[in-house]
């Protein structure tokens, strides 16, 4: 009877010790909610140029614009740069978009593809996604109201404001993130188009990349659509 009590004794304590171990684990989780969540590529063992390559199926749209504009290949290969990497859903949204407006134009305009459109004017909007400096989500962490960075070309500005967003239940609990925004000239926010990104601060030999959301209008809408059809319009 004695050692049977023992028993029952030594497996209550067991039990005891494993409960307490289990509340203590999901404290220490709700406790710490930034440390299980990364969504940093970390680092890429080549240019950036190189990088985009890699991803066959991903970057293919942005390869070829950046192969029919003069310079850009070399500035992105060697450059000291932060690109803001847009996918090649991004670019069928956009494409989408312009011929929608120049089929209902009047009169109607011809259809355009990347491979087509005005060069001076694809090239205007897509070095907007190009920042001189490497910018890390540290460098913009102790800026609340986020900082403005020139493009690479044409004195243009963009601006970016780093965010930690929610997740499972915690304020701030969720990934790092990037708000880029497109401030087409203005000082108040609600003129501006923005955009989160999905991946930060991949760090490849010469550049910082940042991957922007799939669902991102490539060239941040009207502003880009308007531009071609003014084109358009001047040349008949």
């Amino acid at each position: 009877m004695r050692n049977n009590f023992l028993k029952r004794t030594h497996v209550r304590h067991v039990i005891a010790i494993l409960i307490v171990a289990l509340i203590l684990q999901a404290c220490n989780k709700e406790e710490s909610p930034f440390v299980d969540f990364d969504n940093s590529s970390a680092s890429y063992d080549g240019d950036a140029l190189s990088y985009l390559q890699s991803k066959p199926g991903v970057y293919d749209s942005m390869l070829l614009v950046i192969n029919r504009l003069p310079g850009i290949a070399d500035s992105i290969r060697n450059g000291n740069y932060t690109i803001f990497a847009t996918s090649n859903r991004s670019y069928a949204i956009a494409l989408q978009n312009i011929n929608n407006a120049r089929r209902d134009s009047v009169p109607a305009l011809p259809p355009v593809s990347f491979s087509t459109m005005e060069q001076y004017i694809l090239d205007s909007f897509f070095c907007k996604y190009i920042i001189g400096g490497r910018i890390t989500t540290d460098d913009l962490a102790a800026r609340a109201d986020g900082l403005q960075f020139p493009c690479m070309k044409y004195g243009y500005t963009m601006h970016t404001q780093f965010e930690v967003t929610n997740a499972s239940g915690f304020l701030g609990g969720g990934p790092k993130a990037i708000f880029f925004s497109d401030t087409r000239k203005s000082v108040f926010t609600y003129n501006w188009i923005r955009v989160y990104t999905n991946t930060v601060d991949i760090k490849t030999d010469n550049a910082i990349v940042h991957v922007l959301d799939v669902g991102h209008n490539f060239g941040f809408g009207n502003d880009f659509i308007n531009a071609l059809n003014r084109h358009a319009e001047t040349e008949e």
